[in-house]
């Protein structure tokens, strides 16, 4: 096996092999999920990726790799119990992964798979064991074809593969959508790790602990329409997973992820900070594990521009520090220590991920300052629960009700995982659903309102719509052309009318329609900036448009109602963005640059905009600060942006890779998703007041 490798070479040793191969390298996304309000966090590798398979998204890319910062914390997917009680689990994690759009398919994911693995790493053959589909229903073929492959790879031990079901060897987005077999690869840690243990029907049982999943090879093949219904899809696409840290424990050859390079470091920091022996750190491991996963993931989440709060994001960043800060008290760490242990993360991950090393101040302050404040509200917190579990056990329950749980947050600042993991100790249970309840109830009566919104538009629908226009020469293959930044209005033919996810030929008064034209200069909602209104209007007919939408690939759909007339499909008609409600959008969009370059002049670099909205009355702008802004400050930040407007600098657009961009200091936004090309927006001279990257309009001067 390769010997000597750090984890950052393994993780390079990864990506230059699939570049290589004709993979282009993709920058991981942010931890926020850009665009995806279904999503609290990243919580895989294709999660950048999945508007390319929803069919919503075409990149200018087949071939794709990279190293994707990945958070299991919260919803289905939820690793935090496991964390600190094992060797392999973590909140935070790296997924490298190798992807397909329509290009190859089951032959060369596995061929390569297996290269890398034995050629490149010199993995032992006979300690690969791999699995793939056979459905346990019978309905869905058997992936005949991927264990045909493996079995054909130079070395592959006979009797390493086995066929396993849905739960195991079937992927699924969502409900419905694509989705496909998968092949999973698994290692033999040794006898070390006890014996081969078997499944009933005689397959090695590869959950066991003998057992770890390196890599996951998903073939992305069929459309779920309902339960019952599968259809293959046009093309077929791959979509891998390989979990980093477990893949550095095996090349290190550690028997645990936390004595690997990329972790020991922080659990050595926290050592030292105890004075413990490293037999005694092995001896009581939990804590010091918990110590080092929680370090990372809020340094990683600071970083992202997560900081510690009440709700939603902010809420599990203030979880995770103070359940490593309980954690520590129970090792006698009782003064702040999490900056120390972020300092050994920064050090092991600033090369490959700079915003840790860029925003290091943030972290190590929000870290402390966190830990601070918890200190002087968790004796009282823990005294008041372990008061209502004594009066719980007088009653004879085990069984912590909601209320009072959400009360002891509320009041004393103990997240729910705290609660849960005291009451564990002590054999109680935590109403769970009662306290998401509760807290809900006091964010609807706070006026915070509903946290998501719900899904778009029926993709199916409009890809069918979309496909029958380019086979008839209407649309290119590229889709409606979109051109936002240039004139107001452009002319062209109405190419579809859609009523209800119906293709009409004719619309009369009154009607609700979508409407598809060959281009668009209406700007489409993203960015905090809110889509354009406008008309389109033909000979004898008037559509009021109040809303821009791209519901799949290639095509964009401008909504609104009928007017006056009856348009038809094949009219000619001229498409116009209404100028009032423009301009008055893109000086309040402007405006939030000057407010986010303001706030840096006057509170710091740490006051990064979370969210914001840009619309033709108002403009709001969210941003991390630990406390209120004074009056003065206040009063600063406005004097500072009305002469910005006053001295009516230059508002300069460029076009530049995404790396180009960064380097030149040009800030991105977390949760905005950027492509490997960008667009950047730099006020003032040479001296810049502001330079971000920003794909929505703007005055061309701030006195403007």
């Amino acid at each position: 096996m390769t010997q000597k490798l750090t984890g950052a070479q393994i993780r390079q040793t990864f990506i230059e092999f699939f570049k290589e191969k004709g993979h282009e390298i993709v920058p991981s996304a942010s931890l926020v999920p850009g665009g995806d309000a279904t999503l609290l966090f990243t919580n895989a590798g294709m999660v950048p990726f999945k508007d390319v398979f929803l069919g919503t998204d075409i990149r200018p890319y087949t071939r794709a790799t990279n190293a994707q910062k990945c958070m299991r914390v919260a919803g289905k997917h939820n690793d935090l119990d496991e964390v600190g009680r094992d060797d392999t689990h973590h909140t935070f994690f790296e997924m490298l992964g190798n992807w397909s759009f329509g290009d190859y398919y089951k032959s060369e994911a596995i061929a390569w798979a297996w290269e890398l693995l034995t050629q490149v790493w010199e993995i032992p053959k006979d300690r690969l064991y791999t699995t793939v589909f056979k459905d346990d229903i019978g309905d869905i073929p058997a992936d005949q074809e991927a264990a045909n492959l493996w079995k054909s790879q130079p070395g592959f031990v006979e009797g390493h593969l086995s066929s396993l079901g849905r739960k195991d060897n079937f992927w699924e987005m969502a409900e419905t959508g694509p989705c496909g077999p998968c092949s999973e690869i698994h290692y033999d840690l040794g006898e070390a790790f006890g014996d081969i243990t078997y499944l009933d029907n005689g397959d090695i049982d590869l959950d066991g602990p003998r057992f770890v999943e390196l890599w996951n090879l998903v073939f992305i093949q069929y459309n779920r329409l309902d339960a019952d219904t599968l259809t293959a899809l046009p093309s077929t696409h791959v979509d891998t997973g390989m979990g980093f840290e477990r893949i550095v424990s095996v090349l290190q050859q550690k028997d645990s992820n936390y004595k690997t390079d990329l972790l020991a470091p922080a659990v050595e920091a926290t050592r030292k900070m105890t004075g413990a022996t490293i037999e005694e750190v092995y001896a009581n491991y939990t804590p010091y594990r918990v110590i080092a996963d929680h370090a990372r993931t809020s340094s990683f989440l600071i970083a992202d521009g997560v900081v510690p709060g009440n709700v939603g994001r902010n809420y599990i960043c203030r979880m995770i520090i103070r359940r490593a800060a309980r954690f520590g008290s129970k090792i006698g760490l009782e003064a702040p220590f999490m900056a120390s242990v972020a300092e050994e993360i920064i050090k092991t991950y600033g090369e490959a991920y700079p915003e840790v090393k860029e925003n290091k101040e943030a972290i190590l302050s929000n870290l402390t300052r966190e830990e601070l404040q918890f200190q002087k509200t968790v004796e009282g917190g823990i005294a008041h629960l372990e008061n209502l579990m004594a009066k719980a056990q007088q009653k004879g329950l085990k069984i912590l009700d909601g209320e009072s749980t959400f009360d002891l947050y509320a009041t004393y600042g103990l997240p729910l995982e705290l609660t849960r993991d005291i009451a564990k100790e002590q054999s109680f249970e935590v109403d769970e659903q009662g306290f998401k309840d509760a807290m809900e109830a006091h964010r609807l009566a706070s006026g915070a309102g509903k946290a998501m919104g719900v899904m778009g538009q029926n993709v199916e629908v409009y890809q069918d719509i979309f496909a029958k226009l380019v086979e008839d020469g209407k649309l290119p293959k590229e889709g409606v052309q979109l051109n936002p930044y240039q004139d107001l209005a452009t002319q062209g033919n109405l190419l579809a009318i859609i009523s209800e996810e119906q293709s009409l030929q004719s619309a009369s008064k009154g009607t609700p329609v979508s409407i598809i034209v060959p281009a668009s200069n209406f700007y489409i909602a993203a960015g905090g900036q809110v889509a354009d209104i406008g008309e389109i209007v033909g000979a004898n007919w008037h559509i009021r448009i109040d809303d821009v939408q791209r519901p799949a690939a290639g095509i964009i759909i401008h909504i609104g109602e009928v007017i006056e007339g009856l348009p038809k499909v094949g009219d000619k008609c001229e498409i116009t963005v209404n100028q009032t409600n423009r301009q008055n959008t893109v000086r309040n969009h402007t405006a939030t640059h000057l407010l986010h370059a303001a706030l840096h002049q006057v509170i710091g670099k740490e006051a990064r905009q979370a969210g914001s909205l840009v619309a033709p009355d108002r403009l709001r702008f969210d941003f991390n600060h630990p406390q209120g802004l004074t009056q003065q400050e206040l009063n600063q930040v406005e004097e500072l942006v009305n002469q910005m407007i006053y001295d009516n600098y230059p508002v300069k657009i460029a076009h530049k890779t995404l790396e180009e961009a960064k380097q030149e200091g040009a800030m991105a936004l977390f949760g905005e998703k950027y492509g490997l090309n960008v667009r950047t927006i730099r006020i003032g001279n040479q001296d810049q007041l502001s330079y971000e990257l920003c794909g929505g309009i703007h005055v061309p001067s701030t006195g403007e």
